[in-house]
């Protein structure tokens, strides 16, 4: 009997360390008083957690705020270290990745870009390998400091293996050679998925702030793909390419495409290498500037929203939101857009412009990292190995 009642002690002080931990990372710091108000417990209830916490090295217990008190006993405050620990986010991209280090609040606290080779699978590695440790260098980090990784990669990724099973435009990342870089410069797990997938994650996560059950995020670029969330859930369809928007055929007038071989029929109709070409420009940038190239942006537009209605049809999100270098163009894109979808005989959905631009991918990949350590390490069965 005795033995019972001290495992449920024990199981309730883990439990509550959990839930102190959690509502600590929020505020990063309170005093003991609003914690065991906040929780509902006792202060020598929150107190016993808060030293099973300090053990671990994730709060910092500090002097009494006597400033924060005009009369009686000055609280005692406690304070997240987020610096206890430090996550990785990748973007691996053709020629270059760009990877960034957060902390466990979430901070990015560095970031770098870094070049990729390109011949071959095992130049790739090794160059991958050499930009992370650049960025641990930046960082001020020992490989033995990062708690989690999470890397993106252009294609079809396996997200349990982390083996790139298709990628277009990146051959030499098929296989495991971004799993061998990465492993090469820091000991820690790892997690690799497709780049559009990492990027819905990270508008969900750091974009507009949506209450949506249903929405879709767009990449649009020379290339074009899309990752689904249903019912706050990300979709990734049978073959794990949900999304992949550029193989979409609408069947387009071959005069009225490009015969780029290496895009699919969607991404040669409609994506940006496209719209530069009807324009006659060098860079997105320039098509505001010009009557042509407004003129390109109505006609790619017009073009484009017939896959958001494909998408309406099909899945009826609530928001589109869409990235990639196309998003540049923000409120005139928009507005060609709507104006083409008008003939459409569906109510359509709400369209944005993400807000994060390039770093929706590698605040997806943080947010993921992230994750991983909220479930491995901060709760109540992770607190359990600990203790």
């Amino acid at each position: 009997m005795e033995r019972n009642v001290a495992v449920g002690t024990k199981f309730m002080l883990e439990v509550n360390a959990s839930a102190i931990l959690t509502r600590l990372r929020s505020a990063g710091r309170a005093s003991v008083s609003a914690l065991a108000k906040d929780a509902g417990l006792s202060r020598q209830a929150v107190s016993r957690s808060l030293a099973v916490l300090e053990a671990m090295g994730l709060i910092e217990m500090s002097a009494p705020d006597r400033a924060a008190a005009a009369a009686g006993r000055p609280p005692q405050m406690v304070r997240f270290r987020a610096e206890a620990g430090h996550v990785l986010g990748l973007d691996v991209q053709p020629g270059h990745v760009r990877g960034v280090v957060a902390d466990l609040a979430g901070t990015v606290t560095t970031e770098a870009t870094g070049p990729l080779r390109r011949d071959g699978a095992a130049a790739l590695a090794g160059s991958l390998a050499a930009a992370v440790r650049d960025l641990l260098d930046r960082a001020g980090l020992d490989p033995s400091d990062v708690w989690h990784v999470s890397a993106s990669a252009p294609g079809i990724v396996n997200p349990v293996t982390g083996h790139v099973a298709l990628s277009v435009s990146m051959p030499e990342a098929v296989g495991d050679a971004i799993l061998a870089g990465v492993r090469a410069a820091v000991d820690a797990p790892l997690y690799v998925d497709n780049d559009i997938k990492l990027a819905t994650r990270g508008e969900r996560w750091r974009g507009a702030p949506h209450v949506e059950d249903s929405l879709v995020f767009i990449d649009w670029g020379e290339r074009i793909g899309a990752g689904i969330e249903l019912r706050g859930e990300l979709y990734r369809g049978a073959s794990n390419d949900a999304g992949d928007l550029g193989y979409l055929d609408l069947l387009a007038p071959q005069s009225e495409a490009g015969g780029d071989g290496d895009l699919g029929p969607f991404e040669r109709w409609a994506g940006t290498r496209e719209l530069l070409r009807l324009a006659g420009a060098g860079t997105i940038a320039e098509l505001t500037a010009t009557p042509a190239g407004l003129a390109a942006i109505q006609t790619v537009a017009r073009r484009f929203a017939k896959g958001i209605a494909a998408i309406r049809a099909l899945l009826d999100p609530e928001v589109i939101v869409i990235g990639g270098d196309i998003a540049q163009l923000g409120p005139v894109l928009l507005d060609a857009l709507v104006d083409a979808l008008r003939a459409e005989k569906l109510n359509q959905p709400r369209l944005e412009i993400s807000t994060l631009g390039a770093d929706a991918i590698v605040q997806g990949a943080i947010r993921h990292s992230l994750s991983w350590v909220e479930r491995e390490r901060f709760d109540a069965s992770a607190i359990r190995k600990e203790t």
